[in-house]
């Protein structure tokens, strides 16, 4: 009996080990989804041309679209009592503030995307992509 109880205080210990490690995992994956969408902006504001920026920042997402879908898969997985206040407080911030990026690209580029279909249909695509990542 003893040794039963002492195997589930283990288990238990284990457990809240674990949650508190998820924190720094979610930290990482952040850092990693925000460094991503610092990325493709910054392909597209860096052009010289916009549309080709917008391009750039299209073949960059495609090239990294698996690894940041299963990143975000992960983000959606995690569970309320995996992880700290904080931490669901900055994977909120974080997220919103990474999607607001990406819209304001359109807002940014809405003269071009007036003047050019084409850019306009890119732009929103690359957009769509982006969204796609965050779905439910």
């Amino acid at each position: 009996m003893r040794t039963k109880v002492l195997a589930i205080l283990i288990a238990l210990a284990c457990l809240l080990i674990t949650g508190c490690k998820k924190d720094a995992e979610i930290k990482t994956l952040l850092t990693d989804f925000d460094s991503f969408t610092d990325e493709l902006v910054k392909r597209v504001d860096a052009a010289s041309d916009p549309s080709a920026g917008v391009d750039d920042a299209q073949k960059y997402f495609d090239s990294k679209k698996t690894a940041m879908s299963a990143k975000m898969d992960t983000l959606k997985s995690i569970r309320g009592y995996q992880v700290g206040e904080e931490t669901k407080k900055m994977m909120e911030t974080s997220l919103v503030e990474d999607a607001k990026k990406i819209a304001n690209l359109q807002v940014k580029y809405i003269g071009t995307s007036m003047r050019d279909a084409a850019f306009k249909g890119k732009l929103d695509k690359l957009t769509r992509d982006y969204q796609s990542l965050f779905k439910m």
